[in-house]
């Protein structure tokens, strides 16, 4: 099962951190989030797609860590991408 109230909370966090960095599109980025968290690639991907499509690059590049973090969190640990 998706963890779609974690991917919604990283998919407005991204919009937060674009529209305050003024960022226009992501190219990269890596997020940290639990070792049990169904968050991968794929699903984050589909997600951002379909809530960040203004965002992201064509080919946006997503790096997942897990580590020993609460769950239902995320850390955004880095961003690049292209500014306004």
């Amino acid at each position: 099962m998706q963890n779609t109230y974690l991917l919604d909370k990283i998919s407005n966090s991204i919009k937060d951190i674009c529209s305050g960095k003024k960022i226009r599109r992501i190219n990269e980025f890596t997020i940290v989030v639990n070792y049990n968290s169904n968050v991968n690639e794929e699903n984050l991907r589909e997600h951002l797609i379909q809530y960040n499509k203004e965002h992201i690059a064509e080919r946006l590049k997503i790096k997942i860590q897990r580590e020993d973090i609460e769950e239902e969190t995320a850390i955004i640990h880095s961003i690049q991408g292209e500014t306004c």
